[in-house]
């Protein structure tokens, strides 16, 4: 099954920050709907599209929210002040566009700034601009100007950034012989892949197990979930509905091949294949259900790379689901994530939908509750 690859770019374009996300839901759900055998929704927002109707509950699920602002205020002079929605890196931020939706669905461009060089004195040239020195200028001069344009206080606002596909020749060291094979790949560039790849997997999940009428013992529910980048929040409300008997997050994983990261602290590549969290701040995963998964990839011949990160992921709220739900995070490695443009490898994509396919296949209920038997 070839990746309806277009299809995933227009997620990445959409506007959809937490809290704002019913331009990206409104594409997932029509897309995804005609493999579902059911679609239902939750009352923050995320999109529950289930397969099957016998066996245990899977859950899997993709956040459709993207790191963003919101307009926290607007300046007599015409600027506007902003706050964060999800974590953001300050030295990423200057000079980038932006995005800004008005109620109207209107959308205006501006320019994240702050006070030229020229206007600093030397001490402070030499120390970083913060966030709350930052402002984003629309083109106005006057706040009455702004007004007009439409933006308020609580304005969502995102990075201004476009999809695109390029071609690169990579160098691949055999370790038997010393010498360089070459490999040509497919990298996507853009937005929003945390976590609008989540997503996509789930959706092409769904699509080749209908298209190729793949069996399978178990209900899947592949969720859309929303509002992950301020606290885990749709995911939280949709396993409450669900109850699901093992979970999967498809994420975004900091991939390490990057200059000045400790290769010791973030060991997963961009190239090399999905990864599996072994930790994160929000969740230990179940063992068994990891050396499972490991298990099905090496009977695949897939390379499966581990990884520990920072922060949480949608599976923090789905383990606690219920009396508990074995749980465990599929990444892609990914490089600049929370920025105006990532980088991924679409291949790893492929290899990680054929993965949690196989998984699908053998998630039977005696198999399930060999996870937590003791």
């Amino acid at each position: 099954m070839k990746l309806n690859i277009d299809e995933f770019g227009k997620w990445c374009d959409a506007f959809g920050p937490s809290g704002f996300e019913q331009e990206v839901a409104k594409l997932v759900k029509e897309y995804t709907e005609p493999f579902a055998d059911e679609v239902l929704q939750d009352r923050t927002g995320s999109i529950i599209f289930k397969k099957g109707n016998k066996g245990p509950k899977v859950m899997l699920a993709g956040h459709i929210d993207e790191v963003g602002f919101m307009v926290a205020g607007i300046s007599k002079d015409g600027f506007l002040a902003f706050n964060q929605l999800g974590g953001w890196w300050d030295q990423v931020l200057l000079s980038q566009r932006v995005v800004i939706m008005v109620r109207d669905g209107t959308k205006i461009n501006g320019i994240i700034t702050s006070k030229p060089p020229h206007a600093l004195s030397a001490e402070d040239r030499s120390k970083v601009v913060t966030k709350d020195k930052m402002f984003i200028d629309v083109g106005c001069k006057t706040k009455k100007g702004v007004e007009a344009l439409g933006i308020k206080m609580g304005d969502p606002i995102i990075p201004d950034a476009t999809f695109e596909l390029i071609k690169r020749k990579q160098f691949v060291k055999d370790e038997d012989s010393g010498k360089f094979k070459e490999k040509e790949v497919t990298l996507a560039v853009g937005k929003a892949f945390d976590d609008r790849l989540g997503a996509f997997i789930i959706s092409e999940v769904l699509r080749k197990m209908k298209e190729e009428k793949i069996e399978f013992p178990n209900q899947i529910y592949g969720v859309a979930t929303v509002q992950e980048e301020v606290g885990l929040r749709g995911a939280r409300t949709s396993a409450q509905l669900i109850q699901p008997d093992v979970g999967f997050a498809l994420e975004v994983d900091i991939s390490g091949d990057v200059p000045g990261i400790d290769k010791t602290k973030y060991a997963s590549e961009m190239s090399k294949g999905p990864s599996i969290l072994v930790a994160d701040n929000s969740m230990l995963p179940n063992p068994n259900l990891k050396h499972f998964v490991m298990d099905v990839a090496k009977e695949m011949g897939m390379d499966l790379q581990l990884s520990i990160i920072r922060g949480g992921t949608d599976a923090g709220v789905m383990h606690i689901t219920g009396s508990g739900c074995p749980s465990l995070v599929l990444g892609i490695p990914t490089r600049h994530i929370h920025s105006h443009y990532g980088i991924l490898d679409v291949a790893d994509l492929e290899k990680c939908i054929d993965l949690l396919i196989e998984i699908l296949k053998r998630l039977d209920q005696k198999t399930i509750d060999s996870f937590t038997k003791i």
